[in-house]
């Protein structure tokens, strides 16, 4: 079977524009197949580039699959029948509910259709006239209700097999939700979704995950110590860390909305994986223990610790739905004891401490509109950090990255940047590299013409949500060009 890619993928692919491919289209060069392009004969055409990349290409699609799993959660189907009963029983429920109120509204619309047919007998001219208007829009609009209520049933045919495993979680006061797919907890669901929500060992004994019943009907999937008072056994209190779903629910339940909200804390993780991301970068993944996972708002650092000799503070670099894997990035060019020691001597396995979180560079709640988010060089880990957590809450209408490299930087994560922008429709890439050091006058002019350009690419930038992230010459710079603007969150983060 051909492999079929899209323009703009096959355009990146090769380093080519998509006018060009089109013009090779429009001449027979290259068949389209739907708009889309044969890997056959784009290796063809660009023999030498194809065969350099076919294993980015792989890899490309893998993180593709990987940007949507974190978005769509995937999980198994539960093994527990009691809870596939009783998902099925309650929407069952709901569909007969549903007909009867339907039922209902069509026998109401029929009297009123009878209702007007008989106000029409009026000798009033003017009013005849209003009362045939509207008896109109009525027959106008009655087929519209139906094709509607024709595509609704079609959706829910279409899910009929998974909709009885998934179900609805209302968090209050917050109004946040989620979907609990499967037999997990309330406290993973709400995490998967991005929610901040209170927790501490997440294992069934500090009682941190408390959380009120308010509707709803729920199992317990775990066993726990923790022991409720009287008055929160009558209260309907549960632990979100050992409680599933059985139909829709909603609870009380604390969330973090700011800094203070997250205590202090101090982890010993060990090292899952160290890779190079290319000269000067590399990617550090650090595990936590199951019962002590790292809490922690997107866009904040934490200090790092080698035996109580060594540390740095860091940004970290992924989203805080994925609390037990917590990444770093980290540049061999600071010349630090620390990066060195990392870079030369960490191995598989071996411990490192985590204090913290800190810092502000974290998300607004009411970031509704468009959020930019600009990264100079390594500055990209928190900015990743910031736009992972922007996907899996679906925060915003559009996110776009910019991420500007300085002199013999590189773009180290740019196919995960491309990914996310193939995987999800709200999500802009682009980058640019400046052929001078910032230290340096022409750096600083390159660099100044760059962030010209991206702030003249929105006319309606005074409404975005803008975050920078950088080393100190990119924020002082940065300051100059963003300051005069009205925008309702401009943040700023300085990366050493």
């Amino acid at each position: 079977m051909p492999r079929l890619l899209s323009l703009s993928y096959a355009a990146r692919l090769v380093g080519t524009s998509r006018s060009k491919l089109q013009k090779h289209i429009q001449d027979g060069v290259i068949t389209s197949f739907e708009g889309k392009i044969n890997l056959t004969e784009l290796t063809q055409l660009y023999p030498q580039t194809i065969t350099e990349d076919t294993i980015m290409l792989d890899r490309v699609e893998e993180i593709i699959e990987q940007a949507c799993f974190k978005a769509r959660n995937h999980i198994p189907m539960p093994t527990d029948k009691e809870g596939l009963l009783i998902r099925a029983s309650a929407l069952a429920k709901e569909l007969t509910l549903a007909k009867l109120e339907l039922g209902n509204y069509a026998i109401f619309t029929q009297k009123i259709k009878s209702k007007l047919n008989k106000l029409s007998e009026t000798d009033n001219p003017e009013i005849k006239e209003i009362l045939h208007a509207l008896n109109d829009w009525i027959q106008a609009e009655l087929p519209k209700t139906s094709k509607s209520n024709t595509l609704l049933h079609q959706l829910l045919t279409q899910n009929k097999k998974s909709r009885p495993i998934t179900t609805h979680v209302q968090i209050l006061p917050s109004g946040h939700e989620c979907l609990l797919e499967g037999n997990i907890t309330l406290l993973e669901a709400g995490l998967n979704a991005g929610l901040a929500l209170n927790y501490g060992c997440s294992n069934g004994n500090c009682g941190n995950c408390k959380a009120k019943l308010i509707s709803g009907q729920i199992k317990k999937s775990r066993p726990s110590d923790y022991c409720f008072s009287e008055t929160e056994k009558t209260q309907n209190y549960i632990l979100m860390c050992t409680t599933t779903a059985l139909t829709d629910v909603i609870i009380e339940a604390d969330e973090a909305n700011k800094i203070q909200d997250i205590p202090l804390q101090n982890i010993i993780a060990k090292v899952k994986k160290l890779d190079s991301a290319n000269d000067t970068v590399s990617i550090l993944n650090l595990k936590t223990p199951r019962t002590k996972r790292l809490r922690f708002l997107a866009g904040q650092q934490v200090k790092l610790s080698i035996n109580d000799a060594l540390s740095k503070v860091l940004s970290i670099a992924s989203c805080p739905c994925d609390d037990m894997n917590i990444q770093f990035h980290i540049t061999s060019q600071d010349n630090n004891p620390f990066s060195k020691y990392i870079l030369e001597q960490l191995k598989f396995g071996d411990e490192v401490t985590i204090e913290g979180p800190q810092g502000e560079f974290i998300l607004s709640d009411d970031a509704s509109n468009t959020v930019i988010l600009i990264a100079m060089d390594t500055g990209f880990a928190p900015i990743k950090s910031l736009a992972e957590h922007t996907m899996t809450l679906a925060h915003a209408e559009n996110v776009h990255i910019h991420w500007l490299t300085s002199e013999k930087q590189e773009h180290y994560m740019r196919h995960q940047c491309r990914a996310w922008a193939d995987a999800f429709d709200s999500f802009q890439y682009f980058e640019a590299g400046l052929q001078h050091n910032l230290n340096t006058d022409k750096g600083k002019e390159e660099l100044n013409t760059q962030l010209s350009k991206i702030i003249g690419a929105y006319p309606n930038i005074d409404s975005c949500h803008i975050y920078l992230a950088g080393n100190k010459h990119f924020i002082e710079i940065s300051k100059g060009q963003f300051n005069s603007l009205s925008a309702p969150r401009l943040m700023y983060e300085q990366v050493d």
